[in-house]
């Protein structure tokens, strides 16, 4: 059995590259796999299979999908494992080359173990008994020693290498899909999580917080690196705003199925008190189900899950449309009372946004987005004392998320600029109202609120924006006009003081701005199509001022 030495020594050590190459391709067709199930399997049988038998025929199916997901994860850790082998292997055949090289030319002989000795000659050279053969036989004796010190560590480096890659692949066990899928789910997570701790490479990344930033970074990381990272801490890729939608939305997909199966495993029991445990579950379940019911709708454009949480009442962050590639591209704010539950129903309203806007210019593309990134106030009667809804504070709180968000889409998208439109409904009008107030505004080429109690400005100047870019709607019987103007700012719609276009509304009450007709959007929906297209909406009349001795309006509190 030849030694290590000779091993390390001359061992071609590609094996190990090309090794890594097919652990990487493994995962990388595992997770087109599941893209492909999604779209062409799983997608259009939850639009259009219902009952006993489409459950239990979908259960399998999603069951495989996640199977497809934890062979991602897993086999891309093995790459890692393995690429990290390659290079510490390379290194330390490297040192011991030319360690033995130097000893050579020296003129020592270097046995099949690796260990030195002088050579004849040396030995003849400096074998007398005076003062300089002596000093001669102590130099030559230092300096094996050291080309000897430098072999030893080459040899122990690649020993050590080799013992941590066989204890890392030992933590990515080969039986892995054999038990339950949700417990395999989880352990994959946890392989990840465990290998981070001992290699960097396997290590949570930071991404940059400023999307420009974040989208350099992405760009300079080879392919490889971007396919590790999204494979293995999806969790970190799909949130950082600036990075490409579709990848924001495959590590999401991910990280959504690891988390759930997560919560159904009851991994988290010890970490949430029962009702946050069942409310985060639910979150979830309820968005899988909201994504998978419309993945497979005839006619409906891609969905991008750009972010997710299922904390407290839940967010989400969904478009319609690839932003990257979209000519205009609408970004929706939700207002009051708005969570995890509401998320079918506010699919539909950015689904009506994006046809009403190609039916306004069907030539270019549109992608519309919907946005409940933050803590929508709420206003149930069993909570008659919360007072966030007539305050700043939550809009306050998520403008900094939704500034980020919009110059995120402008740092991913690609080729020329889109048409970008921040809409904002109720008290989303006031996060809208809060995020564009401050540190340079969004970065919109439009904005448009509906159903406003106020957007925590006394003028549409104030918005980092042209107020001739600034559009309002409101219905006549829309309630929120007796809270508007008190306590978030002005009122958009009614005073003269605060600038913009007023838009004709057709539709009635709160939330009928997305109402359609037999003959297609209603005048409402429309005139909101055309904003997102870059036309100029019908206007309206705006309302006389309410209370025209009051023109400093205060902004109320901020809970």
């Amino acid at each position: 059995m030849s030694s290590i030495y000779a091993r390390l020594l001359k061992q071609d050590l590609s094996d190990f590259e090309e090794s890594a190459k097919a652990w990487r391709k493994l995962s990388t067709t595992m997770d087109t796999l599941t893209d492909q199930h999604r779209s062409k399997v799983t997608g259009p049988l939850h639009a259009q299979w219902e009952g006993k038998d489409a459950n239990a025929a979908l259960y399998f199916l999603e069951d495989l999908e996640k199977r497809f997901g934890i062979v991602r994860t897993e086999a891309m850790a093995i790459a890692e494992v393995i690429t990290v082998a390659h290079a510490k292997l390379q290194e330390a055949q490297k040192n011991l080359r030319d360690s033995v090289k130097g000893a050579e030319a020296e003129g020592f002989v270097v046995h099949d173990n690796g260990k030195l000795e002088q050579s004849a000659s040396q030995k003849e050279a400096t074998s007398g008994d005076d003062v300089q053969d002596q000093a001669d036989r102590a130099s030559l004796s230092s300096l094996m020693d050291i080309y000897q010190r430098d072999i030893d560590s080459a040899l122990d480096y690649a020993k050590e290498a080799d013992d941590e890659a066989a204890a890392n692949l030992g933590v990515l066990d080969g039986d892995i899909l054999q038990g339950d899928i949700d417990d395999s789910a989880g352990e994959a997570r946890d392989d990840v999580a465990q290998l981070g701790k001992k290699t960097d490479l396997l290590a949570a990344p930071v991404a940059p917080e400023d999307p420009k930033e974040a989208a350099k970074w992405w760009h300079d990381l080879t392919p490889d690196q971007r396919d590790s990272l999204a494979a293995l801490h999806p969790e970190v890729i799909g949130k950082a705003d600036g990075l490409p939608s579709d990848v924001r939305d495959d590590a999401n997909r991910l990280a959504l199925d690891q988390e759930l199966s997560a919560m159904e495993n009851y991994e988290y029991h010890d970490k949430y008190s029962t009702d946050d445990y069942n409310k985060r579950l639910n979150n979830l379940l309820t968005l899988q189900r909201a994504m998978d019911k419309r993945d497979g709708e005839t006619g409906r454009k891609e969905l991008f899950l750009l972010d997710f949480d299922s904390g407290g009442d839940g967010q989400a962050v969904i478009a319609q449309g690839n932003p990257d590639t979209a000519d205009n591209v609408a970004v929706q704010v939700p207002g009051t009372d708005t969570t995890m539950e509401s998320t079918g129903g506010q699919l539909d309203r950015i689904d009506k946004l994006q046809r009403a806007a190609m039916r306004e210019d069907p030539t270019s593309s549109t992608s519309t987005v919907y946005w409940l990134g933050y803590d929508t106030p709420e206003i149930p009667v069993s909570q008659a004392a919360n007072l966030s809804v007539a305050g700043t504070g939550r809009a306050e709180d998520a403008a900094p998320d939704l500034r980020n968000f919009t110059h995120g889409l402008r740092a991913s998208h690609q080729g020329d600029p889109a048409h970008l439109t921040v809409l904002g409904h109720s008290y989303g009008s006031t996060v809208v109202g809060a995020a564009a107030a401050h540190d340079g505004g969004l970065g919109a080429d439009d904005i448009a609120v509906v159903g406003s109690p106020g957007m925590t400005v006394r003028r549409a100047d104030e918005l980092n924006i042209d107020p001739d870019h600034v559009y309002v709607g409101r219905a006549e019987d829309d309630g929120i006009k007796m809270a508007a103007g008190a306590t978030l700012g002005s009122d958009p719609a009614t005073t003269d003081l605060f600038g913009g276009h007023r838009f004709k509304v057709d539709t009635e009450g709160h939330s009928g701005y997305w109402d359609e007709t037999k003959d297609g959007p209603s005048q409402s929906l429309a005139n909101q199509g055309k904003i997102i297209a870059g036309s100029t909406p019908t206007r309206a009349p705006k309302e006389p001022t309410q209370n025209p001795d009051r023109p400093d309006i205060p902004l109320g509190p901020h809970p």
